[in-house]
């Protein structure tokens, strides 16, 4: 079972393995995008009832990425990971962090960013 966030007219491949599939519009932005993922964040919850959660946080979706095309910015990647990992917490399913997608010099440091701000925030190794 799959739940994910798909770029509007990209992935075609993707979006056949995706059980819950959220369209989002290129040019979408932070707020928009965080919205969109608590709403459905919820609604995954309460369809699946996984006993282990794959996160994939592809960072593609940052704003200036050519295949992604999307608007949110680094505190909008590090703000939507810690949703992720607070809802994935607060039902004490683990979580394993898969990254993937990100086509800029700069997403490394978005990356690295993200991995210690969940470290700090929820007390990881």
């Amino acid at each position: 079972k799959g739940f994910g966030f798909v770029e509007m007219s990209n992935d075609a491949e993707a979006k056949k393995a995706i059980d819950l599939k959220v369209e989002v519009p290129s040019g979408i932005d932070d707020v928009k995008y965080t919205s969109l993922l608590e709403f459905h964040l919820h609604e995954a919850f309460e369809q699946f009832d996984p006993d282990i959660i794959y996160y994939n946080s592809g960072t593609d979706i940052l704003e200036g990425d050519p295949l992604g095309r999307m608007k949110v910015s680094k505190i909008g990647i590090l703000m939507r990971d810690e949703m992720v990992f607070r809802r994935a917490f607060e039902r004490q399913i683990p979580i394993v962090m898969l990254l993937s997608g990100g086509y800029q010099k700069t997403n490394f440091e978005v990356i690295g960013n993200s991995v210690a701000n969940l470290r700090k925030k929820f007390n990881l190794f």
